[in-house]
């Protein structure tokens, strides 16, 4: 089962690079499985955050296409999928960075005190 995930994410991945228009970065982080096996949703992320908008609708637009090229690679019927916004995946990189920022920025802690 999870070769077949691999599977898809690596196919659904090199069509959408193939076909994106380089605006913007599409990076397909996880997947979730359906309690029935039968739906999988494709998370993703992009890069500008601007351009999460037509990357949704880029992938919308497209699912069908990308079914059809990940049916073509693979030796059994994909499940059925759709794209959703990994927002969970931005939230941890704001908290990253707030972190990295506060490694940074000590406030009116003196200096000698972080040694």
């Amino acid at each position: 089962m999870k070769n077949n995930i691999k599977l898809i994410l690596a196919n659904a991945g090199d069509w959408i690079t193939r076909n994106s228009n380089r605006n913007s970065l599409i990076t397909l982080t996880r997947t979730e499985r359906s309690v029935d096996g039968k739906k999988l949703h494709i998370f993703y992320t992009v890069i500008p955050e601007n351009q999460e908008r037509p990357a949704h609708e880029f992938l919308t637009r497209h699912v069908d296409d990308i079914r059809n090229h990940v049916k073509k690679k693979m030796k059994n019927q994909p499940p059925w999928f759709r794209f959703q916004l990994d927002t969970g995946e931005r939230n941890r990189e704001r908290v990253s960075d707030l972190l990295d920022g506060t490694s940074e920025s000590h406030g009116d802690i003196p200096e000698r005190l972080h040694k």
